[in-house]
């Protein structure tokens, strides 16, 4: 069995994935067959339109509404993980070979297939197109018909008039013939039958109506032609004259004229193409008409021809080249143009610069960012003047040396660079004026507004932090890195740049400028004496601020404590007080705060309010300590820690005295069968009691001693006597108790073996019983051999059972020496349960007995049939060649034979009567008697019959 396990649980899992990987192939393959089958439902000869739009709906339905390829797809991506999974954990080369050509073949097939079902939809809606074409064509030349058949009898005029638009129905007629052909093609026999009737009959008429009317469509098509002919050697003509004045007309070289230029030739190379196409249409046209026309009309039309025909190869051959130079022209000129635009925006900043300074020329700050940007222009210029020169020589150059830039006028460019020439050289001498004047007064002007600049920014800073509101420990350091980096010589460099600009400057400046400067130097020295005081008030608010802190911690703390006494109890709470108010708490700190203010506060003036501050703060911790010293002594007098304990001791008393009680009660009385188990029970609990009560011991004497550390002597004193007390009544408990367990087992052991015997004796009752009933059904069975090998596995089974009766006796035996007192109800009870067994073997002997001689009767019958049978066999086949003879010798062996066969016969005859006899007598169920009987009836007549035949064959041989 382990093998075999073994064996399934390993190759289970290739199993699984075996059989995933079929239900996969199996669904892909029906996926195919599906698809196949479908395609030859589409790939048919059509009906009528509404059975083609059908079939389209169909096909939508199908491979789009239910996304037919996406599923296969799907399917296929995870037959193709699967199929690499399965032939991995399967590592046979040949089971990989199978898979493997499987997804090659599979592949193949879909890729045909996919081909062409893809191909349906668009062959359906072809086919209704065709259905919609031909049915529309028909209807309307039907219509046309009857009416020029009615107009063959008007007048010549109306005639030309109405067969006007004869090429639109030869058109018409053409089309439809078109979709009845594709229809006919495409459509089963019987549309493609009714399809040809119709088409032969429109187009017998068509013909008929076509050779009488075909002239009027060939007078109304030369009048077109010959309009067409003018009309495109107007546009010929007009096209070649505006391209010849464009290439050839005077141009003043410049960005937008050479854009412009460019556009007009682009234009003309886009119209080329539509110009020879239309050339060569009104050549065809024109060969047309000469056709039909005079020898001099024919004349004046080749001569046209040939005078368009130079025009437009003129002007093909002088536009491209003339494109190509003017596109690269315009690269340069459209820079040249960006320099110019340049080169003028920065002369105009350089006069308004200019214009400023003149106006506002004693301004430092506005004159150095003017003289800054007037240099910029300046550079700008030079680069700018640089390019120009350098474009408009690359222009020229390229104009001069161009053989088809010949007509290109190059005036107004020179004058264009000669103007720049002169605004640059008037720029240079504008500006030169103003460079003595920047050189002179810029450094002074940029020193002072630099060093100013600095100043103000110093001061502005520190005022704003003597002002500046906030917590003090984040202002703290930052005012003190500020304050301590504050530099004299930032003052000193701004006084030494303003007297250095005082020389420069006129006397109505320098006024202003004094006062500024003695402003600034009053703030300067009033900031630097207030600084020390400002930082040394935010060291004392720091301080005060963490003093209180400590102390509001600390009140928080008592205030916590005083609100989870009636929850947590004093003991707890007596705890965390010493640990948070210890050597180093918060309010020891609190007095090293209070030591550093007034060491700070010192240092202030004696008119500052500030130096108060330890007063107050003094105060506050006399209040704190006072708090946490009558805190201290509430929580210790509390009586509640006790509460707990108490309940457990007084619990613990009760329990010891209840269960001594109840030990001392089972071990005076008399125990029996009856009351054993629950006495057993009982003790069970109490063992389980006294392995919690021990537990509980435990705990209280450690708890006695957690609380001697927070209460008085004299309680733990009383505690612990009293503790004592307890442990000594516990020991007596568990020594008694022990007494009583071993009595109980003592007891347990003889009820135990008790119990054992009489299961043993109902399970063999039982078991007896069981195989009595099943041995009934051995005379059921259908032929002897089941019969005769159920025997057997019954005769096993009563083996079993009787080796079981031996070892139950020994049971029986040692429950007898080991009960003792014991009542003797249950000797009593053993004895008629071993009686009962006694009793069913002797009737199950008996009945092995019976069914025994049952069986070797049946054998016995079984022997003779098979004897019986056999003969009726061998002389059937011998018999068959009483009857051949040729001669009287012959004959006469033959009798003699016939004799013998006789008396045989008569002795089979009687083992076939004995047979019935037997068959009645074998004591089997009803069924196989019945059938044993039915078996030997037949046996016997079989051989009836044969007597007979043999009398009378062997009196027709007397005779």
């Amino acid at each position: 069995m382990a093998e075999r396990f073994h064996f399934v649980s390993s190759t289970s899992e290739l199993h699984l994935m075996k059989m995933e990987f079929l239900e996969l192939k199996y669904r892909l393959l029906s996926l195919l067959v599906l698809a196949e089958s479908k395609l030859k439902s589409w790939i048919i000869k059509y009906g009528r339109r509404e059975s083609v739009e059908l079939l389209l709906q169909t096909y939508i339905s199908f491979i789009e509404n239910s996304k037919f390829f996406e599923q296969y797809e799907v399917t296929y991506q995870i037959l193709k993980q699967t199929a690499e999974m399965y032939v991995k954990a399967d590592g046979s080369v040949e089971e990989a070979e199978n898979v493997m050509r499987f997804m090659n073949e599979t592949t193949a097939q879909w890729r045909n297939l996919s081909v062409e079902v893809r191909s349906v939809r668009s062959m359906l809606e072809e086919v209704i197109a065709n259905w919609d074409r031909y049915g529309s064509t028909v209807a309307s030349l039907q219509a046309w018909l009857e009416d020029a058949e009615k107009m063959l009898n008007q007048s010549e005029h109306a005639k030309k008039d109405f067969f006007r638009n004869l090429p639109h129905w030869i058109q018409q007629h053409t089309a439809m013939n078109d979709a009845g052909n594709f229809l006919i093609e495409t459509c089963d026999e019987v549309v493609s039958r009714d399809l040809k009737q119709q088409l032969l009959l429109l187009n017998g008429r068509w013909r008929e109506l076509f050779m009488e009317v075909k002239q009027y469509a060939r007078a109304d098509e030369m009048d077109r032609m010959k309009k067409e002919y003018a009309d495109c050697v107007t546009t010929l003509s007009d096209f070649a004259t505006e391209a010849q004045r464009k290439l050839s007309e005077p141009l003043e070289v410049s960005f937008i004229n050479m854009k412009l230029f460019i556009q007009d030739l682009e234009d003309i190379e886009q119209r080329i193409p539509v110009m020879d196409a239309q050339f060569k249409i009104i050549t065809k046209t024109a060969h047309l008409i000469t056709n039909e026309s005079s020898k001099e009309e024919a004349t004046e039309m080749f001569a046209t021809m040939a005078g368009l025909k130079e025009q437009l190869t003129k002007v093909k051959e002088r536009y491209s080249p003339l494109l190509s130079e003017s596109q690269q022209l315009s690269v340069p000129l459209e820079e040249l143009e960006k320099q110019m635009t340049l080169f003028y925006d920065s002369l105009g900043k350089i006069s308004e610069i200019i214009t400023v300074l003149e106006h506002e020329a004693q301004s430092s700050a506005l004159f150095q960012q003017k003289h800054q940007e007037l240099a910029a222009c300046q550079e700008s210029c030079t680069k700018t003047l640089a390019q120009i020169e350098k474009g408009s020589q690359s222009v020229q150059k390229t104009v001069t040396l161009s053989a088809v830039l010949g007509h290109f006028d190059l005036t107004k460019l020179q004058r264009q660079t000669a103007d720049v020439h002169v605004a640059f050289q008037n720029m240079v001498k504008t500006t030169g004026d103003w460079k003595k004047h920047v050189e002179t007064n810029s450094r002074l002007m940029k020193k002072f507004e630099e060093s100013r600049a600095e100043l103000e920014k110093v001061l502005q800073m520190a005022r704003e932090g003597l002002q500046e509101k906030g917590d003090p420990e984040d202002l703290l350091p930052k005012h003190t890195e500020f304050y301590s980096q504050l530099d004299q010589r930032v003052l000193n460099a701004f006084l030494k740049a303003c007297d250095e600009l005082t020389d420069i400057l006129p006397e109505r400046e320098q006024r202003g400028l004094q006062d500024a400067v003695r402003a600034l130097h009053k703030q300067w020295k009033d900031l630097q004496a207030e600084a020390p005081y400002h930082l040394l008030h935010l060291k004392i608010d720091v301080e005060k601020k963490k003093f209180l802190a400590c102390v509001e911690e600390c009140r928080t703390e008592l205030d916590r404590e005083t609100k989870l006494l009636p929850q947590e109890g004093s003991e707890e709470i007596i705890k965390e007080h010493r640990i948070f108010f210890s050597d180093k708490g918060p309010h020891h700190l609190c007095e090293k705060r209070l030591q550093l203010i007034e060491e700070l506060c010192l240092k202030l003036p004696v008119r500052d309010p500030v130096r108060d501050t330890p007063d107050a703060c003094h105060a506050t911790l006399r209040e704190l300590r006072a708090a946490i010293q009558s805190t201290a002594e509430q929580l210790k007098d509390n009586p509640d820690k006790w509460q707990d304990y108490a309940s457990r001791i007084s619990e613990f008393s009760s329990w010891i005295t209840a269960k001594e009680t109840h030990l001392k009660g089972i071990k005076s009385e008399a125990i029996d069968s009856a009351n054993h188990g629950a006495v057993t029970q009982a003790v069970q609990e109490i063992r389980t009691g006294v392995t919690q009560k021990g537990e509980t011991l435990s705990w209280l004497k450690s708890r006695l001693k957690v609380l001697t550390e927070v209460s008085s002597e004299k309680e733990a004193q009383k505690q612990g006597d009293e503790l004592a007390k307890l442990s000594s009544s516990f020991k007596a408990l568990v020594t008694l108790l022990s007494e009583v367990e071993k009595m109980l087992s003592n007891f347990g052991d003889c009820v135990q073996y008790k119990e054992i015997v009489k299961s043993s004796l109902e399970e063999l009752i039982s078991g007896s019983e069981e195989v009595q009933e099943q041995a009934e059904k051995i005379l059921d069975t259908e032929n002897l051999f089941e019969a005769q090998q159920l025997l057997l596995h019954h005769q096993q089974k009563t083996k079993r059972i009787s080796a079981k009766k031996r070892d139950v006796q020994q049971q029986i035996t040692q429950a007898a020496q080991g009960e003792g007192a014991l009542p003797g109800q249950v000797q009593e009870e053993l004895r008629k349960l071993e009686s009962t067994l006694d009793g069913l073997e002797r009737s199950r002997e008996k009945q092995e007995r019976r069914i025994q001689v049952t069986l070797r009767k049946w054998e016995r019958f079984e022997t003779n049939k098979e004897t019986v049978v056999r003969y009726l066999f061998q002389t059937g086949s011998s018999h068959e060649r009483f009857l051949s003879f040729s001669s009287l010798e012959s004959l006469s062996s033959e009798l003699e034979q016939t004799k013998e066969f006789s008396k045989r016969t008569e002795g089979i005859a009687v083992q076939a009567e004995n047979l019935v006899k037997e068959a009645a007598e074998i004591p089997l169920g009803p069924k196989n008697k019945q059938l044993l009987q039915q078996q030997a009836k037949s046996i016997k007549d079989q051989v009836k019959k044969l007597e007979d035949t043999l009398e009378e064959e062997y009196v027709l041989d007397k005779s």
